[in-house]
């Protein structure tokens, strides 16, 4: 199964909720490109002050794959710890996942990773990392941009949920518990997001894949279950897993 979607549609607790429902492990691609993005921070690739980027080299997606040559044989994606769904993302005896939860340089980090996710030299070094460790896990919920366009077109299940920038920026204020956050900064900060992946095509659609707005169910709590049952009925209309 594969989740595309706009920037803040609810992709990632979707995904969550789907792999515990279905006993899937969940593989989040942007936790690699994330990872990558972090490493390239400690590596000098890019230079930053204390919340963001001031200085990318102009062959820096040239640089990230180099960096990633160089890192690969101890860069891993495991699979979950007992009582988890989700794959983990390893460098040497790192976990990555917990570590960009608590890194204090997150604007640099969702700057990079948008420039990474944007560089077709990168993705494709990745795709081989990605089918594997799928192939690992056995049955899996792989999320990210094209992930159900180029990395799994002929994915069994293949969904596409995106919402309004309204919707999206009221999700970020009730899910971001690091830092008080203003309805109007994060509209802003979801429409230049969606801008700049609609420029390097990371948001075309899937072929034959579930359209979904989440913009009614993304607004509150309450409304995170009954998208999960809505999904999850669309999909058993439709298929069996086992």
């Amino acid at each position: 199964m594969t989740i595309d979607g706009s920037t803040t549609a609810g992709k990632r607790i979707v995904a969550e909720r789907l792999a515990e429902r279905y006993g899937l492990t969940m593989l989040n691609t942007g936790i690699t490109i994330r990872s990558l993005a972090l490493l390239a921070i400690e590596k000098g690739i890019v230079k930053t002050d204390e919340t963001n980027v001031v200085l990318i080299p102009v062959d820096f997606s040239e640089q990230i794959a180099i960096m990633y040559d160089t890192i690969q044989d101890d860069f891993r994606i495991e699979k979950p710890l007992e009582g988890s769904h989700t794959a983990r993302h390893m460098y040497g005896d790192r976990e990555m996942r917990g570590e960009l939860l608590t890194y204090p340089k997150q604007k640099a980090i969702d700057n990079l990773s948008s420039m990474i996710a944007a560089s077709p030299l990168v993705r494709h070094k990745l795709y081989d990392l990605w089918r594997n460790a799928v192939q690992n896990f056995g049955g899996a919920i792989v999320i990210g941009r094209l992930t159900g366009v180029d990395l799994y077109p002929n994915a069994d299940i293949k969904l596409y949920l995106f919402a309004s920038p309204e919707a999206s920026a009221q999700y970020r204020v009730i899910h971001d518990p690091k830092a008080k956050k203003v309805p109007e900064n994060e509209e802003r900060y979801v429409r230049e997001c969606d801008a700049m992946d609609r420029k390097h095509g990371l948001l075309d659609w899937p072929v034959e894949g579930m359209i979904i707005d989440t913009s009614p169910y993304i607004q509150d709590l309450q409304g995170l279950p009954l998208l999960e049952t809505y999904i999850a009925k669309q999909i058993d209309e439709r298929y069996i897993i086992r």
